[in-house]
């Protein structure tokens, strides 16, 4: 695990380790080439960077490991500093800078009355979730994590010139993703909220002379008292549905994703297309006599020839010659071929937990407003493997159909031949989604896709392959050309 990759670290926390070591006379802590080549993490060579300034970047490396007791001191001596420097680093007491401090506090009624029709706002449907917000910020998150972090929620009515309305606010899983990496201060309030946010005449949050923040009416300890790292798990992790809270699973993920570089945000419900039913084009009145004509071209009857049931006896491909792999694949087609539309012509199930999109994804270059963010590049459910089981076609079905839009394969993937473009149409899909499985804290992501086999017709691919093949051999070289020229001449 990471430890915090941002705190200065005092040089004094690896004496005590380094004292351990030298009064066992053991051995010496391994250089970081060694560690990072074996397996166990090594708690001393992590000790060792507290010795410098900053420990940015750095995290537990890997050391050597004994794979059983033989008895000597040296053995007991490296145990036993191990063990020293891992109560050194786990006993170590974060602080935050002066300049970098940010204070939240937990004030889970503020938009407990909030109506659900605000739920969504923006042309592109940006979440708002004011139910939900329960951490306001004194002061704004600066950086990156101030990008896609927390939102002021403002336009509800009723709530407009009150105490905190100016503020940003953040989601459980948000304001415990910054408690955890050392970026945010909790704080548990002992006074109302007018009295930590007070709003002056004009209706905006009360400032001092300066304009530093709120008025100092009250000393710090007097309006509240700083929240633990346990305390704040224990009151933003819950149960699904519970208001102001998030499942352990859900913010796993999301802090799994945050911390590899995604921009991640609650996902909102999309509009379902209604069902459009399979209707052909009209047809004019010469076209349809000549389709009675000629019911080869009619695609009703290529369809019906296509899906005729196969003979009671005898083989399925008839006997006879053929000369493309077209008429012997269409008498193989037992099974009709499922087709993905736009538009569902029947309804699509209703979605069920956990396999319901819970967070939209983007990737870290993606530059965006919090309010209108454009479409997804993964949307992402999360399930836990030990309450779940693995998701019925129907579930699927829903998930696809009613949680994710259309979204085919570029067009030079489309119109692309042979089998590189076609393995990249396929995983690509018409649909697809993410679902995050989570088993006791360790996140797996199986990516589930509506694919169109069945529209990759390889009949077509092997007959153009095969003409190809045949002319190849056919034409004569480019010797054999000026030969015959030769002669004519």
């Amino acid at each position: 695990m990471p430890f915090d990759d941002e705190d200065p670290v005092p040089a004094s926390a690896s004496a005590p380790a380094a004292t351990a070591a030298a009064a066992q006379g053991g051995d010496e802590a391994p250089s970081l080439e060694d560690a990072l080549a074996d397996e166990m993490q090594d708690f001393r060579l992590f000790a060792s960077l507290f010795k410098k300034n900053q420990a940015s970047g750095k995290t537990l490396r890997r050391g050597e490991k004994d794979f059983e007791s033989h008895g000597t001191r040296a053995q007991e001596g490296a145990l036993e500093a191990s063990r020293g420097a891992m109560h050194d680093v786990l006993s170590y007491t974060r602080s935050h800078k002066p300049k970098d401090h940010v204070r939240a506090w937990y004030l889970p009624d503020k938009w407990a009355d909030a109506p659900d029709a605000e739920e969504r706002q923006g042309e592109k449907g940006a979440g708002l979730f004011a139910r939900q917000r329960v951490v306001a910020v004194e002061n704004e998150i600066r950086g990156p994590l101030g990008q896609t972090t927390g939102r002021v929620v403002t336009g509800i009515e009723g709530y407009k010139h009150t105490p905190g309305w100016l503020n940003t606010w953040l989601l459980p899983e948000e304001a415990l993703y910054l408690v955890e990496r050392g970026s945010l201060d909790l704080w548990w309030p002992a006074r109302g909220i007018e009295d930590i946010f007070p709003v002056n005449s004009e209706g905006s949050n009360g400032k001092g002379p300066a304009g530093e923040g709120p008025e100092k009416a009250f000393e710090d300890y007097e309006l509240g008292i700083p929240l633990s790292f346990q305390a704040a798990y224990a009151l933003l992790i819950g149960r699904d549905g519970e208001r102001g809270k998030v499942s352990l699973e859900k913010y796993q993920v999301y802090a799994n994703l945050r911390r590899t570089g995604y921009k991640i945000m609650r996902a909102t419900v999309m509009p379902l297309p209604p069902p459009d039913p399979d209707r052909s084009p009209p047809q004019a009145i010469w076209q349809w006599l000549l389709s009675l004509l000629l019911p080869a071209r009619n695609p009703q009857a290529v369809n019906h020839r296509r899906h005729s049931p196969p003979p009671p006896c005898g083989p399925l491909v008839k006997p006879g010659l053929y000369r493309s792999y077209d008429a012997v694949f269409e008498q193989l087609a037992l099974v009709p071929r499922h087709k993905p539309s736009p538009h569902p012509t029947t309804p699509p199930p209703p979605t069920s937990e956990p396999f319901d999109v819970h967070f939209h994804v983007w990737r870290s270059s993606t530059a965006f407003s919090k309010t209108r963010p454009p479409a997804p590049d993964f949307r992402v459910a999360v399930a836990d493997a030990r309450a779940s089981c693995v998701p019925t076609l129907e579930q699927l079905t829903a998930l696809l159909e009613r949680r994710t839009p259309w979204d085919p394969p570029s067009p030079g993937r489309k119109e692309g031949a042979g089998v590189g473009p076609m393995y990249q149409r396929l995983k690509h899909a018409w649909r697809n989604v993410v679902v995050a499985v989570v088993d006791r804290g360790l996140v797996s992501y199986v990516r589930f896709g509506e694919m169109a086999f069945a529209e990759e017709r390889l009949e077509k691919m092997m007959d153009s392959e095969r003409l190809s093949s045949a002319w190849g051999e056919n034409r004569p070289s480019g010797a054999n050309q000026r030969r015959r020229k030769k002669a004519q001449r």
